[in-house]
């Protein structure tokens, strides 16, 4: 039984609701936004999506030497890990290698807001996905922008459970793809440092916008805080001071390592 099948199975087993199926194509890959309810969201979401999927998830879900999570993690998922806390250098290097995978006709799932939300609210969202994106686009793809909105019943929420039998009831809405290529003509022939920026962040704001309005939530336009890790978290699981990470020796060790990592995924799941 392969990771699809095996999520189809979980997604029956565990009564998920799925909407809006019609609105996902299925003949060019998707780069998918959705809001983060809790952990399990990043099990979730690709059961609800028709085809298999590479999901980008903490760097920290990844590596970390918690045994059964990353069990889970490996058993159930394509993952590639999303390093927040190492600088622009690492998250250029993550989104790189993400974009490689769209570019590679295959679905990409992304949590803008780059960690769960406790209160009742949806937040501006980072414009990863619009990075992975436009590049995947200048590199000959015809991706699509899809938001994904995931609602989460259960009065006593854990948000970093990862047991399957936590009680959540799941509904998950597949909303219809935003237009990007007002953005894209933008960002690829503005030489306007702030248009550009502007730009990134317009299918980013409109898809978190329709996630809001679909669980009638409050669209907050701010980020939310991202709590400080300090250190970049490597393969072996061993942790370096975010600043002694810029050292060229770091750099070219963990670029290797996702280089790798997504020509596997790519060779795996272009069968």
């Amino acid at each position: 039984m392969n990771k699809k099948e095996q999520l189809k199975q979980l997604k029956e087993e565990l009564g998920i609701i799925v909407n809006g199926l019609d609105n996902y194509p299925i003949d060019e890959p998707s780069i998918v936004v959705a809001n983060h309810n809790c952990l399990m969201d990043i099990f979730y979401l690709p059961m609800a999506l028709p085809n298999e999927s590479v999901s980008l998830v903490s760097a920290r879900l990844m590596y970390k030497k918690e045994i059964d999570r990353q069990k889970m993690v490996n058993e159930y998922l394509y993952p590639m890990p999303i390093e927040a806390h190492g600088g622009k250098t690492y998250s250029d290097i993550c989104l790189k290698y993400a974009s490689d995978i769209l570019s590679n006709n295959i679905s990409v799932n992304i949590f803008p807001e780059g960690a769960y939300v406790e209160e009742n609210v949806i937040y501006k969202g980072r414009t990863g996905a619009s990075r992975i994106l436009f590049d995947s686009k200048d590199k000959g793809s015809n991706a699509y922008f899809i938001p994904v909105a995931i609602n989460i019943i259960n009065d006593n929420l854990d948000m970093d459970s990862y047991s399957l039998n936590n009680g959540n009831k799941v509904e998950i809405s597949i909303l219809e793809p935003i237009n990007c290529d007002e953005a894209f003509y933008i960002y690829k022939h503005s030489e306007n440092k702030e248009d550009r920026n502007n730009a990134l962040h317009m299918p980013v704001d409109e898809g978190m916008q329709a996630i809001a309005s679909t669980l009638g939530r409050e669209y907050v336009d701010e980020y939310i805080k991202l709590r400080p890790k300090g250190n970049v978290i490597f393969d072996d699981g061993s942790v370096v001071d975010t600043i002694d990470a810029q050292d060229k020796k770091y750099i070219t060790y963990y670029s290797s390592t996702l280089e790798e990592q997504s020509k596997r995924l790519i060779k795996t799941l272009s069968k």
